[in-house]
């Protein structure tokens, strides 16, 4: 396990730590708590034998490097004292009726020194007097012991029949009590994400936030689609808005995808963050949850809160995992029938002496994923300070894919004047470099070749080595003896080699917040954040590669993207929290200023026949043929599009006698890009009946709460407004900006009317939760852009037309179960819903007075929206049948397909199901999870070209059975080669799928086995996709193409999903 993958010294951080501990040790001198010399070294020889067990564990340290560090070690530990002895405290916990308690947790505050009580309530642990013990246990109220002269501590824990008084986080970072929320909120720890780690770390929340629908790449650090209670908008964006510390996150997803060409996916925002600073994540699913954010709220929010520096002892934390990936599932191919042809790229040959052994295995390499994480949290009650960095290291399964990113984090909290004033400081650096994400689709893809190889007549080994000089051209070129006339046959090393799509982004963030208490109940906070992101992008397609990707050069094409990305961010909060006799009021207002700007400089184009082969500079490029950006920025040389948002909002919620809640969220937005300001309210009512009258003794809490709201979703700013004509010039000639025209120039963001009822129950003193909801919302003002007739001057025409419906259900059942010294906690996520097209596209076109009638619309691939339908409905040509539902055949005995399309199936589930388990056993911990999706269809176009080609196992086996015969004659390939002329219902797959996503099983050494000089040591074996319990489909129907609203649902080629297998190391001093 590479410690921070070699790109940070071992020695820069030994020094780091070095003169951090002579700080913190100086400040502790003066304080008369430690001996200054005897700290210092005492944190050296711990970060010492850190290393070396890191490196021990690896097998990358170096022989030499090994000694020094031991001989180093040895040395400070020989002469490192303590001053302070600790020794084991015990005792018994019993609950106020005198009842022992089993498993409750016994912590000495600020550190991870703890254990639990055994099956008689009793416990031992090693302490210091002044050390102040904590004892938590589930449903009852937490208590603190100093430790003083007596080695025996007893203590009586009381019964917290009100669990749900804890504070959670929800919109704009406000802290809320629980019970008062009249909408749904699934709060989740960091372990969530950083127990079995994925290098997006949002992938880690499937099938542990119910509601939430999670689709990705396979591509380590590819993009995430996040949808939450289902698909809302046509055209517009469907992802949860993601939010950092209250403030709004930009995507920056680059996946897309069109007519076969997604040249690369390098990730999205989110990706970015470094999971092991994150506190706390917090899923706001409905549209009550997230109406403080206005117009960005249609979609729910992700809320995460990052860590900050803690008073107390300086704790330093290492962590560390390694996974190694393979492919999960990979289609069958058969090696019995050769080529037609000695240069034929198929299979419909006649069947070999001696069958070959290709396996399309072979290609893939053991992908491996290091991570490293380090960060040091320290302070006094007046001033907390918290830094990390941390590495993430990847290489993929396809040949030459890797993922390079590093993150550094830096926060401060200061107080002043009493504690009046409180100020937070936060900058954050990302460094992340790509090469070759993953592209799916026909083109720049190698899987094409890797898949249709004939392996029974040809060797695949010979084609490893991709290139062959050729002396007349005084290059290197291609080596692969098929025809090119097949855009999607080349060698599949030289894709992965000289087909090059690479990625740098440089990415800072910074945050400032100032708050002043004026009164125990009323203070003021403001913030601002900045972001900025910078990426920039090559594309080398090397001299040789077929004249279509190419762009017919024989030397070449190169491009360059460069895409700047910037967000300002600030607001203003006023908050009141008091309480009147039975009333209490907890109130916000606020104001608060969006600024996005983006600009974006694509340029490319074949390299000039007459400058040098593989010369990758735009200086090199064929003038009279340069590519200048894509829509929808039309051919603008620099595009800059820029958007503010203003925003003034206000929510307050009034309780009775702290059981009745009335909540109240206003918010009026006024956009750049719209010509005027939109309103968004909410209203909800929570009654927590456990408290309003006396229920059955087996309920412990029940609450019941509804709420409505109305929120937006913003139309991109390219989009909103239509650009003046311009022309720029460029060489030999120019280009022209043609104005669109909006709907009578009053375009609106879409709107979601939302409302949701549900509750919160436990039961048995808190041991089984219950929460269940149920929702309905309707999208209205989807936007539609139309071309128009020429004869009106412009390009297009934009609308605000059709509804989209949403309901369904979000159920999570949870407990904690003791078994003596066993502790197992469940939980089952359940969830469904259910989506309707009510209506698309009936308006009069303002530009020719005439009435525009669409029912149905072509999202991408096969997938439809139509009224009356849901979205991600896939239409196919079905076969022509006859009165008894029998498939028409032609003269030949072959398939006849029918000229009507017909709904055979919906990308989305119908419900979906996960069962989320934890074991603590002593200082063991086993965790797994069990997901599956029920329901939906998925189309596979590689399954329809390997029968095409004649390469897959069924060609094979229904020629060696015989079965596909006419009149007596063979038709075996007749038969194929038809069905598969286009997508048919041969090629619908259930999509119902249930796995072992996840499995954890780790022991955490007791500090007492290094003498308490680390607080606590936990090694882990992590897995991830290890069984396939079900699956109908011959691929993971959770690959998919690209996590925009086009071609979902559509398996092209794609990635294949990994299972993967590793180990993790977590350290604290």
């Amino acid at each position: 396990m590479k410690f921070l993958v070699g790109n940070f010294q071992l020695k820069w951080v030994y020094d780091f730590i070095t003169r951090a501990a002579s700080r913190t040790a100086a400040r502790a001198y003066q304080q008369n708590k430690y001996k200054l010399t005897s700290m210092k070294k005492t944190l050296q020889c711990t970060f010492l034998l850190l290393c070396a067990t890191a490196s021990t564990f690896a097998g990358t340290a170096t022989e030499a490097s090994a000694k020094a560090f031991m001989h180093r070690s040895a040395k400070i530990a020989a002469n490192s004292t303590l001053e302070f002895k600790q020794d084991a405290v015990q005792g018994t916990v019993k609950d106020n009726t005198g009842t022992t308690l089993i498993g409750v947790t016994v912590v000495v505050k600020g550190t991870k020194n703890g254990t639990q009580t055994d099956t008689n309530g009793k416990f031992s642990l090693m302490a210091k007097p002044g050390d102040v013990l904590v004892f938590s246990y589930l449903g009852y109220t937490s208590q603190e012991v100093v430790v003083g002269t007596t080695k025996t501590i007893n203590v009586t824990l009381n019964v917290n029949d009100n669990v749900l008084n804890e504070v959670v986080v929800t919109a704009l970072g406000i802290k809320k009590a629980s019970k008062s929320l009249t909408y749904n909120v699934q709060t989740l720890g960091s372990s969530t994400v950083n127990d079995v780690k994925d290098p997006s770390f949002v992938n880690s929340l499937t099938g542990k936030v119910a509601g939430l629908t999670l689709t990705h790449s396979s591509a380590p650090g590819g993009s995430t689609k996040a949808v939450l209670r289902g698909n809302k908008s046509i055209t517009g964006n469907n992802n949860a808005l993601y939010v950092v510390d209250g403030v709004p996150l930009p995507s920056l997803s680059s996946s897309a995808l069109s007519d076969g060409f997604q040249l690369s996916d390098n990730g999205d925002g989110i990706s970015n963050l470094n999971p092991d600073d994150i506190d706390e994540i917090s899923v706001l699913s409905g549209a009550s949850a997230a109406a403080l954010y206005g117009g960005q709220a249609s979609n729910g929010v992700i809320l995460i809160t990052t860590k900050k520096g803690k008073a107390g002892k300086t704790t330093v934390n290492y962590n560390s995992s390694v996974t190694f990936d393979k492919p999960f599932i990979l289609p069958k191919v058969q090696n019995t029938y050769g080529a037609s042809a000695p240069a034929a790229f198929d299979g419909w040959g006649s069947k070999v002496s001696t069958p070959g052994s290709y396996d399309p295995k072979t290609f893939f390499n053991t992908g491996k994923t290091y991570t490293n994480s380090l960060s040091i949290s320290s302070g006094t009650e007046k001033n907390q300070t918290y830094f990390s960095a941390a590495a993430t290291n990847a290489t993929g399964i396809i040949p030459n894919n890797k993922l390079d990113r590093y993150n550094f984090t830096f926060r401060n909290t200061t107080s002043f004047f009493n504690d009046k004033l409180t100020l937070d400081a936060n900058i954050d650096y990302t460094y992340q470099n790509m090469l070759n994400m993953p592209g799916q689709g026909t083109y720049y893809n190698p899987l094409v070749g890797v898949y249709l190889f004939p392996g029974a007549s040809a060797d695949f080994n010979q084609y490893k080595n991709f290139e062959t000089f050729d002396a007349v051209r005084n290059i290197n070129v291609q080596n692969w003896p098929y025809a090119n006339n097949d855009l999607s046959l080349q060698n599949p090393y030289w894709v992965a080699n000289r087909n090059l799509f690479a990625n740098e982004r440089n990415r800072v963030m910074g945050s400032m917040t100032a708050k002043y208490k004026f009164t125990s109940y009323l203070n003021l906070q403001g913030r601002i954040k900045m972001d900025k992101t910078n990426d920039f992008g090559t594309n080398k397609i090397y001299a040789s590669t077929i004249g279509t990707l190419a762009g017919a050069s024989p030397n070449g094409f190169y491009r360059e993207i460069n895409d700047l990305n910037s967000q300002t961010y600030a607001d203003l909060l006023l908050n009141f929290n008091k309480t009147f006799d039975q009333f209490s009021l907890t109130a916000t207002l606020g104001t608060s200023i969006l600024n996005s700007k983006q600009r974006t400089t694509n340029i490319g184009g074949p390299i000039d026949i007459y400058k040098t082969p593989n010369f990758f500079s735009l200086y090199a490029l064929d003038q009279t043929k340069l590519q200048i950006n894509n829509p929808p920025f039309g051919f603008d040389p620099r595009p800059e599009y820029r958007e503010q948002n203003k925003a003034a909002f206000m929510t307050a919620t009034l309780g009775y006698h702290n059981y009745l809640f009335l909540d109240m969220t206003a918010r009026n937005d006024w956009n750049s890009s719209l010509p005027k300001s939109f309103f968004y309210p909410s209203v909800g009512l929570s009654a927590v009946v456990s408290d309003m009258v006396k229920l059955p003794e087996a309920i412990s809490f029940a609450k019941l709460r509804l709420s409505y709201a109305q929120v937006g979703n913003a139309i991109p700013p390219q989009y909103a407004y239509a650009a003046a004509p311009a022309t720029y010039p460029i060489s030999g000639g120019a280009i022209s900006l043609s104005s669109g025209k909006q709907l009578e120039g009053q375009l609106k963001p879409e709107k979601t009317n939302s409302f949701e009822v549900g509750a919160d129950l436990k039961f048995f003193s808190n041991k089984l939760n219950v929460t269940a909801t149920y929702y309905t919302t309707n999208t209205t003002n989807q936007f539609f852009r139309l071309p128009a007739p020429p004869s009106t001057g412009y390009t297009y025409v934009d609308f605000n037309a059709g509804k989209v419906r949403n309901q369904g259900m979000e159920t999570s059942v949870s407990s904690n179960v003791n078994f003596g010294e066993l502790i197992w906690t469940p939980t089952v996520n359940f969830s469904f819903n259910r989506n309707k097209v009510i209506e698309l596209l009936h308006k009069i076109d303002p530009t020719t007075g005439q009435l525009v009638n669409y029912t149905s619309f072509k999202l991408g691939g096969n997938t439809f929206i139509e009224e009356g339908g849901a979205y991600g409905d896939i239409k196919l040509n079905d076969y022509n049948r006859d009165a008894n539902g029998n498939i028409v055949l032609d003269q030949a005995g072959l398939p006849t397909f029918s000229n009507n399309l017909i709904t055979v199936g919906n990308v989305n589930p119908k419900y979906q199901l996960s069962f989320n388990n934890g074991f603590n056993y002593k200082n063991f911990k086993l965790s797994f999870l069990v997901d599956g999706r029920f329901g939906g269809q998925v189309v596979s176009n590689t399954e329809m070209k390997l029968d095409q080609y004649g390469i897959s196992q069924r060609t094979a086996d229904a020629r060696t059975n015989g079965t596909l015969k006419y009149n007596g004659n063979d038709i075996t390939q007749a038969y194929y080669n038809r069905i598969s002329s286009q997508l048919s219902p041969t090629y619908i797959y259930s999509a119902t799928n249930v796995r072992l996503r996840e499995l954890s099983l780790g022991y955490t050494f007791p500090a007492k086995v290094f003498n308490n000089k680390i607080q606590a040591l936990q090694l882990s074996v992590i897995g991830r996709n290890l069984w396939m319990i079900y699956n109908k489909a011959p691929f993971d129907p959770e690959v998919i193409t690209l996590t925009g609203n086009a071609f979902q649902g559509f398996e092209n080629f794609s990635s294949p999903s990994l299972r993967s297998f590793g180990f993790s190391l977590k350290v604290t001093l």
